[in-house]
């Protein structure tokens, strides 16, 4: 069985750039494995901000709110990299 690995994927247009161009991806012939796990630690980062956010113990606002979104965007195109990998593999093996 093939190594399931991720595949190219741009993210994150800052609402300044020309032409709303990406300015970041996540790299393909990563392992799936590995994009996983940086996911997962993405979205743990942000977790205690949110929460204190929800709570309301603190503001989600500037700089705080940026990084927020930004990790979230990260970690969603990470997930979406490997779906997209799994997606080809499974239309693959029902093409055998």
């Amino acid at each position: 069985m093939k190594l399931l690995t991720t595949d190219h994927t741009s993210f994150f247009a800052p609402p300044h750039a020309f032409r709303k161009n990406d300015l970041f991806s996540v790299n393909p012939g990563v392992s799936a494995q590995a994009a996983l796990y940086a996911a997962v630690d993405l979205l743990n980062s942000v977790r205690d901000v949110i929460t204190e956010a929800a709570v309301g113990d603190t503001a989600l606002a500037g700089n705080t709110a940026f990084m927020v979104s930004h990790t979230l965007e990260s970690a969603l195109a990470t997930i979406n990299s490997v779906v997209g990998q799994l997606e080809i593999a499974e239309r693959s093996h029902q093409g055998e």
